[in-house]
């Protein structure tokens, strides 16, 4: 699995037009793990089940911000790399195709809520002055829809 996504907001200081600012943001994540059961009906079409899942999810969650700005040469960065455990629920179908044999398709949702960190790196100014008390907190919110398809053989 490979998901990513990046947003760029830029803004003009109210106060000191033309300067302004920039708020750069990605997210990414390269693998997804679920625990999930599925409940379903089977044969109400020959061959087939029908089901519901969901259950527990986890990935790797990579973001990162950067806050830079024009009027005072300002720079921002934060971010965090970390595992993160959210919920999935989807549906499905499956259908056997030979004894051995079925193929299926599945939409899931994923949802790993809000994360969120802290930066206290703020520079302004020429030469750049440290402003190590000022906070930025940063925050995203993961989610995504899947939709999968797939050969099983049964033993």
């Amino acid at each position: 699995m490979d998901l990513n996504g990046s947003r760029i907001g830029t803004g003009t200081y109210p106060c000191c037009a033309p300067t302004g600012f920039t708020v750069k943001q990605s997210v990414k994540t390269d693998w997804l793990f679920t625990i999930r059961p599925r409940l379903g009906v089977a044969d109400m079409i020959p061959n087939t089940l029908i089901y519901a899942t969901g259950g527990l999810a986890m990935t790797n969650l990579n973001y990162q911000a950067v806050f830079t700005d024009t009027f005072a040469t300002a720079h921002e960065s934060g971010g965090l790399n970390r595992t993160v455990v959210g919920w999935t629920a989807g549906a499905g179908g499956e259908f056997q195709v030979a004894p051995h044999w079925s193929i299926k398709g599945e939409y899931l949702y994923v949802d790993f809520g809000k994360s969120t960190t802290h930066s206290t790196n703020l520079t302004a100014f020429t030469p750049p002055i440290a402003f190590p008390s000022n906070e930025w907190t940063h925050s995203t919110d993961l989610r995504a829809s899947i939709f999968r398809v797939g050969a099983n053989y049964h033993f």
